[in-house]
């Protein structure tokens, strides 16, 4: 229609990891074609841009010949899922640089075999080493803004980092290329590494479970006695010189979009310019679309995962709508879509302002589960002298009768500290943890593990060590939409008084504090989530005896 605003439709995917979970990607990306032609269909919008932010394949040291392959099988799909070839735009992440995204040396060799193997149907940044950014030639994406490129991944030494850098000359560079650009739309950044630390995954310990057992050692033992907090991801996957960049970005006086992945959590930030010649970030993460990973590093492949998905973002030079897109590709869930908005803003110059997001969309918007109960008691171990709690559960699962997509089956997956017990009703003998238990739809399950949770700050720092929090708690994880879930606590006496609550979106790593409700009886607390979404992490915590 004449005089209508264009909008430019960007499909990012980001970490699909290719050949590193062979088994389950063939599921997984045929959920994914389904979901993009899925929500090409719900949106009447064709892509205009393909945008890949990093981890294309799970190691460097992959087979080129197969990875391109590989590439280029999913690329022919893709296609035909987005109703045509788009303008597809790549940028390198840490796995592509580095054997498992971890262990040196920097590798360029792979990027530059897809370069010259893709070389006029997909525009490949990161082969001009050391020079790290670079404005996407405007005839290649054919849209009326400015689109940087940068490669977050230069790490020329270091034996083991899954970080990266951003360095200011070549931001620099960039902003002098595009500084006389004729256009009012916002600047769109592409990357690998997050610019500000990511829900969920900040403090948390680099994933080690499916790697080797002498780096395992090395993560687990050798890097934090050296360096504190080596181990964990934040100190290690971080790029360097972010706050540096941010401060370049605003002053760009442009408003700024930047896409990235690398943590495989679907995040939005506004980091808002403070002076008059600064323009605003708006900092847009994407999950994974090539792996399902359990939501905490322990989990057996029974535990509840992520569901895979991509960022679909509507922008226009005035307006922005960023939706993440997350996709079923096993059992029930398969074919299934729930597409939740990210991040709604309107543009007026230089400046982005929020405005309230839109429904999410399901399809499945009937709850599946009537009412999802855990109901723990605690005691002091005997057998841990008073250190530790020994603790009762009794799961309740309660399938709504006129439910069209009945589960085949729910497993809960237990934890517990290193010498705990686990024990189920019915079963003759001891599990092992960590250990998966299925849950009855049709009556209680209930299980016993003794001596698995710390009482004293002494015993949960020798078990846990010194850096963790002082606080113990037990969880509830709902995996499919309830109508009601319940999270019952019994037997913590008077440190049931300083008992607090939380709830996670596991498909954003966003948790907040949720509210416990008053119940009688002494050292008892509940919490309660009516209307709860699927794969969510309800959880009761409560400080540690000194």
């Amino acid at each position: 229609m004449d005089g209508a605003p264009v909008v430019s439709t960007i499909v990012q995917l980001s970490d699909i990891h290719l050949l590193g979970a062979v088994q389950e990607q063939a599921p997984i990306f045929d959920g994914l074609v389904e979901a993009l032609a899925k929500t090409r269909a719900r949106t009447g919008r064709q892509c205009d841009v393909l945008a890949i932010t990093g981890d294309v394949v799970d190691t460097v040291s992959a087979d080129p010949y197969r990875v391109e392959a590989a590439l280029v099988s999913l690329l022919d799909r893709l296609d035909q899922a987005l109703g045509g070839p788009a303008p597809t735009i790549i940028v390198p992440g840490n796995h592509d640089r580095r054997r498992m995204g971890l262990l040196g040396p920097h590798r360029d060799d792979l990027f530059e075999h897809l370069a010259k193997a893709l070389r006029g149907r997909v525009y490949v940044h990161g082969t001009e080493t050391p020079f790290l950014s670079a404005v996407v030639p405007p005839v290649l994406h054919r849209q009326p803004m400015s689109v940087i490129a940068y490669d977050s991944t230069y790490l020329p030494r270091g034996l083991v980092s899954a970080g990266g850098v951003l360095r200011q000359e070549d931001l620099l560079h960039a902003a002098s290329r595009i500084a006389h650009t004729p256009t009012d739309w916002p600047v769109l950044f592409l990357q690998h590494h997050h610019l500000v630390p990511t829900p969920l995954t900040d403090v948390g310990h680099i994933e080690a479970s499916h790697r080797p057992a002498a780096m395992r050692w090395i993560i687990q033992h050798v890097l934090p006695s050296l360096v504190a907090n080596a181990d964990r991801e934040e100190l290690t996957m971080t790029a360097l010189g972010a706050g540096t960049a941010l401060s370049t970005l605003h002053s760009l006086q442009r408003a700024v979009l930047v896409l990235h992945g690398h943590k495989h959590y679907a995040t939005a930030r506004l980091l808002k310019g403070t002076g008059r010649e600064q323009g605003d970030v708006m900092l847009v993460s994407a999950g994974s679309c090539g792996i399902a990973q359990p939501w905490r590093p322990t989990g057996t492949n029974n535990t509840a995962r992520l569901w895979p998905s991509f960022n679909w973002v509507e922008i226009d030079a005035d307006r922005l709508l960023v939706q993440m897109v997350s996709f079923g590709w096993k059992g029930t869930s398969a074919g299934h879509v729930v597409c939740r908005p990210l991040v709604q803003a309107r543009r007026e110059g230089a400046c982005w302002y929020t405005e309230p997001l839109p429904s999410v969309v399901e399809e499945i918007a009937e709850p599946i589960l009537e009412s999802n109960q855990a109901h723990f008691w605690l005691e002091p171990s005997v057998r841990a002298e008073g250190r530790r709690w020994d603790s009762r559960c009794v799961r309740r699962v309660r399938v709504r009768p006129s439910t069209n997509t009945r589960p085949s089956r729910y497993v809960e997956t237990l934890e517990g500290l290193d010498g705990a017990e686990v024990w189920v009703e019915g079963l003759a003998k001891k599990l092992v943890l960590p250990a998966d238990v299925a849950l009855s739809f049709d009556q209680h399950t209930a299980y016993a593990v003794a001596a698995g949770i710390p009482r004293t700050l002494e015993e949960g720092r020798r078990c846990l060590g010194v850096r963790s929090a002082p606080f113990a708690s037990v969880a509830l994880m709902n995996r499919y939409r309830a109508e009601e879930v319940v999270l019952m606590l019994e037997g913590l006496g008077d440190e049931a008084s300083e008992a607090f609550a939380s709830q996670t979106d596991l498909g954003t790593g966003l948790e907040q504090p949720a509210w416990l409700e008053p119940v009688s009886g002494p050292g008892r607390v509940c919490l309660k989530k009516r209307g709860c979404p699927a794969r969510t992490l309800l959880r009761i915590y409560w400080p540690l005896l000194r």
